[in-house]
């Protein structure tokens, strides 16, 4: 009998993305989020396409498959991917029914090189939103899914335009050329000012929302981790992204605890106490950080293991 396929989860990815968020002029931290979108794997909402009329005997059938596209204000399409069901949810409207794919990095490239009007991908458009544009993915993919720091040098010889964003050229009374590289930073920047202005804008209208931590979903976490003798603190608070309100739990834990395992118990025993969806991470994670540093931790081990 085939084992169960295993769900989706690109922790690494998530934690990259994160730590370069926080700089994206870093160059280290812009490596390390490559290498982990390039080994990541990713769901994509998609739409199956049958044919509409029947196959003749021996015929093969053709199946086409949509992918959704996103356009934001100038009209720039990109491909939206997710790193995991949690993510992906953000994206389903109540009633809306459409199918997963899950494609590799690879995958990706191959189908941005085969539909050029596509600008790039946004990973988790409605979370932590970071765009790899279309002339990273491509140079990455031309150059058998290894890590490149774009150069000037490497655009021009791999054909790619390295400007496929609108972006304000800067003064220059010598009328000194526009370093390319400078640029494409640029042209992501800019994506994610748009993003973010977008999150910020739906986040402050959406400030009087009633907090979803009840005493009766405090208890019942709480007993939920008492059976994980690892866990020796935890915190929560209720965070929007994009709109989208969920329950992030940072854990504070013994070096070799599996958090992700945690966050499923949690979701699957404290489901009925809440609405949102649940978010665990360690409470050494960078989106831990503030509420770590400024709440009070709503469950602690007792010492000698008694509770």
């Amino acid at each position: 009998m085939p084992e169960p396929m295993q769900p989706i989860t690109n922790p690494v990815l998530v934690d990259a993305m994160a730590t370069f968020k926080v700089d994206l002029t870093n160059r280290e931290h812009e490596k390390a989020f490559l290498e982990a979108a390039i080994n990541a794997k990713y769901l994509l909402p998609a739409q199956i396409e049958q044919p509409a009329e029947p196959p003749q005997e021996g015929e093969q059938q053709q199946t086409r498959i949509a992918f959704q596209i996103m356009t934001n204000p100038q009209g720039n399409k990109f491909m939206p991917a997710f790193t995991d069901e949690i993510e992906l949810r953000k994206n389903r409207k109540p009633g809306e029914r459409f199918s997963v794919a899950v494609m590799s990095f690879m995958d990706l490239y191959r189908f941005l090189k085969a539909n050029e009007p596509i600008n790039g991908i946004v990973i988790n458009p409605f979370g932590s939103a970071l765009c790899l544009i279309r002339q990273q993915v491509i140079a990455i993919g031309d150059n058998g899914g290894q890590v490149v720091m774009q150069s000037p040098r490497l655009a021009e010889s791999a054909g790619i335009q390295v400007q496929t964003q609108p972006v304000q050229k800067p003064d220059n009374a010598l009328g000194a050329a526009v370093n390319p590289a400078d640029a494409q930073q640029a042209a992501i920047r800019q994506a994610m000012a748009e993003m973010e202005a977008a999150k910020a804008s739906q986040e402050d209208s959406d400030a009087d929302d009633t907090s979803a931590i009840t005493d009766d979903l405090l208890s019942a976490v709480k007993n939920c981790l008492k059976k994980q003798k690892s866990v020796k603190k935890a915190y929560i608070s209720q965070e929007k992204e994009n709109g989208e309100a969920y329950l992030l739990i940072a854990l504070d834990a013994d070096e070799n605890t599996d958090i992700e395992e945690i966050g499923n118990t949690i979701s699957e025993t404290c489901a009925d106490y809440s609405d949102l969806p649940f978010e665990c991470v360690a409470a050494s994670n960078i989106r831990a950080k503030e509420l770590v540093a400024n709440e009070k931790p709503f469950y602690e081990k007792k010492r000698f293991g008694f509770f």
